[in-house]
């Protein structure tokens, strides 16, 4: 099992697998939001971050109507 979660970056659209014990979030208290903190950053353009789910897990998308 991996202990990495899939991130992507909101700017630039590029996935980044990051170890689950450095992930934070920017609001815990609000479970919708999937923002991590805002010193996470992109290694590519320095966008924001958003969960996505563990790595290797099947993705499950959830579009807003």
């Amino acid at each position: 099992m991996s202990n990495k979660i899939e991130c992507m970056c909101l700017e630039c659209g590029v996935s980044i697998f990051l170890p689950k014990n450095d992930i934070s979030m920017d609001d815990p208290s609000d479970a919708d939001s999937k923002l991590l903190d805002s010193f996470l950053v992109c290694d590519n353009c320095g966008g924001r971050l958003s969960m996505i789910g563990k790595t290797g897990d099947g993705l499950h998308y959830r579009l807003k109507q």
